[in-house]
């Protein structure tokens, strides 16, 4: 379809960006993380770069990351959420690029029942993804986090980036 060939019309872009962010990423996994990504964007209805500013800021596109807080590959997803999703090797680059735009997606449905606009479902989505759901809830937006508001500030900020748009 149309679609499709777009689709793989912009997988040289995509690994341009994984490669020029992290060199120790293989092209052969370069290509791998840009196709997974423009599918499930594609089928999550999710914009394919915002998944590429999360994932750049949660593991710099390293699948093997594991944060202190135990979060693992690519999303940085935690074992609860992996196993939830019924992922079984959260390292795999399918596997978590599926549950980490999964949970994306469900972040900007439930923020956007509670935003003002497409930005704000935005900050509270990325803050939800970074902080909890719980956290944003009870703040009724942005936590008041150090870390939580630098994340989404930088993940933005590469989303606008790669979107085409100057600060």
């Amino acid at each position: 379809t149309a679609a499709t060939k777009e689709l793989i019309a912009l997988i040289p872009d995509y690994m341009a960006v994984i490669l020029g962010s992290n060199r120790a990423v293989g092209s052969q996994q370069a290509q791998l993380i840009a196709e997974c990504v423009l599918a499930y964007a594609s089928s999550f209805g999710v914009d394919a770069r915002l998944v590429m500013a999360l994932i750049r800021h949660e593991s710099n596109f390293n699948p093997l990351s594991t944060s202190h807080k135990g979060a693992q590959g690519l999303g940085q997803l935690m074992p609860e959420t992996s196993q939830s999703l019924g992922i079984s090797d959260p390292y795999d680059i399918v596997q978590n690029v599926y549950g980490t735009v999964r949970v994306l997606r469900g972040h900007l449905e439930r923020q956007g029942k509670e935003s003002k606009n497409n930005y704000d479902m935005l900050v509270r989505a990325l803050a939800a993804y970074n902080a909890g759901a719980g956290a944003v809830k009870k703040y009724g937006g942005l936590p008041p986090y150090a870390e939580t508001e630098a994340y989404v500030e930088r993940v933005i900020r590469t989303y606008f980036k790669l979107s085409g748009h100057s600060d």
